[in-house]
């Protein structure tokens, strides 16, 4: 076919370096922009798996909270018996403040020490197993965020009380037995563990059922858990998804990585400009052989598949290399990153990366349409140029 042997001829430039330097300027150019993308949409990524990762281990899979007359053993024991379900723990919640070398305000959750390890992955939680002297088991524990207990001075083994809100406003004695760091810094600084029984006693909570976080089998969707949970319960339970739970926060970083996929892809769209010049060049240099071609029967259709074809294949050379080089680029800036990010801001002092298959598709094909795209105005030029004008000063 005429446009495969002239792109074999063609392709490589052998008319000087100036269309030389002006191929590898585009592919270039295509490659940085890919580069960029890759590397802002897997930080985005990254985040958005990191604040999965940690809220589900704070709130599990999802949370079972009864309406109306529930009776507290049964709920507990029909949860059980649902197939999509691996395991529950009850939970309460409680507002009061923490006092020792100073004053801050604590949410306490009860927390039941016999199933709480089945839903939630406390040995990765806890910064040291908990203190299992007798004197402190037999007392009342509690298990302090790490900010909460950097905020208030206090270690593993210290005293500390726990201001109940009332008419008396009580002081409860606790003694710290543990510190946990679920690695969200709000959280880490603003909630405590204790026994729900204690939890209950101290808050004349000796009704009503609790809360119930629940962690689905393998395999088994969210929606499917929650759907199984709400048509047994019907209108005596209301089930939240962990999603469901922080869906402002996961919404917002979802529309923070589309905007800024629009943005960045202006860059792909300035290297594909190159494009456009690599091609007006090569549609003048080549204007001899062209208007030949022309006048020996090929037709303006070839001429402007030719100048496509160029374009897509200098996109596609640019969308390889960037894609390899972006993976190079993310797996060195994952590994070797400095410590930049402040903790109390973004829960984490280093940026997490995760290249999504489906993020390097979407870059890339826009990429390459982008190219093929700023190719049409060249390549009409050249198809329409009138062969009689190009060789008439030849």
């Amino acid at each position: 076919m005429p446009i495969l042997f002239l792109l074999r001829r063609y392709l490589v430039p052998r008319e000087g370096n100036l269309l030389s330097f002006a191929l590898w300027v585009s592919v270039i150019g295509v490659v940085i922009g890919i580069v960029q993308l890759m590397l802002v949409l897997s930080v985005m990524s990254g985040f958005l798996e990191f604040l999965e990762t940690k809220y589900t281990s704070i709130s599990s899979d999802m949370v079972v909270i009864p309406k109306g007359s529930v009776p507290q053993k049964n709920m507990g024991d029909v949860l059980k018996n649902i197939p999509e379900i691996e395991a529950i723990t009850p939970f309460g919640l409680g507002q009061s403040m923490l006092v020792k070398t100073g004053v801050a305000g604590v949410t306490l959750e009860g927390i039941d020490l016999k199933t709480a390890s089945q839903v939630t992955q406390w040995n990765k939680i806890l910064l040291a197993p908990p203190i299992t002297d007798p004197k402190i088991k037999n007392s009342q524990w509690i298990w302090l965020g790490s900010q909460l207990a950097k905020k208030i001075q206090a270690k593993v083994g210290d005293s500390v009380e726990i201001l109940i809100p009332g008419q008396k406003n009580q002081l409860e004695p606790f003694i710290v037995s543990a510190i946990t760091k679920f690695g969200l810094y709000d959280h880490d600084l603003h909630y405590a563990r204790i026994d729900l029984e204690v939890l209950k006693k101290i808050f004349n909570k000796q009704t009503g059922s609790p809360l119930y976080k629940v962690k689905l089998k393998p395999g088994v969707p969210l929606f499917r858990g929650a759907k199984a949970i709400k048509v047994r319960f019907k209108q005596n339970a209301q089930v939240k998804t962990w999603n469901q739970i922080n869906q402002n926060l996961f919404l917002a970083v979802e529309d923070q990585k589309r905007r800024l996929f629009l943005v960045l892809e202006i860059i792909v769209g300035l290297a594909g400009v190159n494009v456009v010049s690599l091609l007006m060049m090569s549609s003048h240099y080549r204007r001899r052989d062209m208007a030949i071609l022309r006048a020996m029967g090929l037709k303006a259709r070839g001429v402007f598949l030719f100048f496509i074809a160029q374009g897509a294949i200098v996109g596609a050379i640019g969308v390889s290399c960037g894609v390899a080089l972006g993976i190079v680029a993310c797996k060195l800036a994952e590994k070797y990153q400095p410590s930049i990010l402040s903790e109390s801001i973004y829960n984490t002092n280093r940026l997490p990366f995760k290249i999504q298959v489906g993020d390097v598709a979407v870059i890339s094909l826009a990429a390459l349409f982008l190219c093929i795209l700023f190719s049409v105005v060249p390549a009409l030029k050249a198809a329409y140029a009138r062969p009689v004008e190009a060789l008439r000063y030849e």
